[in-house]
């Protein structure tokens, strides 16, 4: 019996072992058998997974279309741009918290293709965020009295929508661990085993921001928007708040949309596999066609406001309600707090010992 060079078990990578008698191989450690077939066919998969890289082919976004008749302002204090209707003169950024007198700089923006209208007001939003503060025990009293509550801004935030379909092969080593024991010795029985998929997954309107003055994770967080209540784009949506101007472009976008398509799709793939102690994944080949891009403008209520010289934001789904937001502590209650979780800690401690009969004078 000879050793066959290049060859491994597909399960547990131990070498194989030619056997005459049943015409295939056999792993010198699982005992799982292999007929030429399976061997080649597996290491033809497993050079083109090296090979094969995630690739996403979208087509270019058309920009056919443009509005002249709103503004785009720009803050001189962070370089934040919003798009508003002419006649305001001035304004709160709702960036960097500063006022400013709004001077005209880009007039005309690319056309969105869809819209999700503002389902919940200026006060949904104050309610919201001081409910937010409820149970934060750590929170300067003075805080919320300084927060400028009627300072919240309804937001236009712009959104690329990427539609796509993914192919995918994707393999994993799994293993199944069974324990059992007489009356002499406990066993473990550990096999390996080799898993493939294969499949396709359609991908509509995934999001990406495009607005570099909006959080990345503050939006991925208020996610997910609704696309029942989206609709054809009409200007007169606007009416009453202000709308971002895209300044994150389509190709600057891009590597944030391969991202989550390829992310959701291993992720899909991974659960379809169930039953096993442990699965790792071992190679992938996920590959995107038939990419769409469109432009989308959904509602955020966002206040930024200063406290103790820094700036706090709060970001909250103008459709759906979900909130997230940064909170300062205030020094004295978390050394107030730390000192009384030490108190606790410690006679915990010493209850245990006295129980444990422990106790020493």
């Amino acid at each position: 019996m000879d050793n066959v060079q290049g060859y491994k078990c597909l399960c547990c990578g131990s070498p194989l072992v030619w056997y005459p008698e049943g015409q295939i191989w056999k792993c010198t450690n699982c005992d799982n058998t292999y007929n030429l077939q399976t061997l080649q066919a597996a290491q033809q998969s497993e050079q083109d997974a090296q090979t094969q890289t995630d690739y996403i082919n979208w087509n270019d976004y058309n920009v056919s279309e443009m509005i002249t008749e709103m503004v785009s302002y720009t803050f001189p204090s962070c370089g934040g741009e919003i798009v508003v209707d002419g006649t305001v003169a001035a304004s709160r950024c709702p960036y960097c918290d500063n006022v400013a007198i709004m001077q005209p700089q880009v007039t005309g923006m690319i056309k969105p293709d869809y819209i999700i209208p503002f389902r919940l007001t200026k006060e949904d939003a104050k309610a919201a965020l001081l409910k937010f503060y409820e149970g934060k025990k750590l929170l300067p009293d003075r805080f919320s009295e300084a927060n400028h509550m009627d300072e919240i801004t309804g937001i236009y935030v712009p959104f690329w929508l990427f539609d796509c379909q993914t192919s995918a092969d994707m393999t994993f080593d799994a293993t199944t661990v069974t324990k059992w024991r007489d009356s002499m010795y406990d066993y473990t029985k550990i096999d390996h085993y080799l898993l493939q998929r294969s499949g396709t997954l359609r991908f509509e309107k995934v999001p990406v921001d495009g607005s570099v003055r909006m959080d990345d994770a503050f939006m991925d967080a208020i996610e997910p928007f609704d696309y029942s209540g989206m609709v054809p784009f009409n200007q007169a949506y606007l009416s009453g708040y202000v709308a971002n101007k895209p300044d994150v472009d389509v190709k600057n976008s891009l590597p944030r949309a391969n991202e989550r398509v390829v992310n959701s799709t291993v992720s899909a793939f991974q659960k379809t596999v169930s039953g096993y102690t442990s699965i790792t994944p071992k190679s992938r080949s996920v590959q995107a066609h038939e990419g769409v891009i469109k432009y989308a403008m959904f509602p955020v209520w966002l206040l930024t406001t200063r406290y103790n010289n820094q700036v706090y934001t709060f970001a909250m789904n103008g459709q759906t309600g979900k909130l997230v937001g940064t909170l300062p502590v205030d020094e004295g209650k978390y050394k107030k707090y730390m000192f009384i979780r030490a108190g606790i800690i410690v006679a915990v401690l010493l209850l245990i010992t006295m129980l444990l009969g422990g106790w020493i004078l």
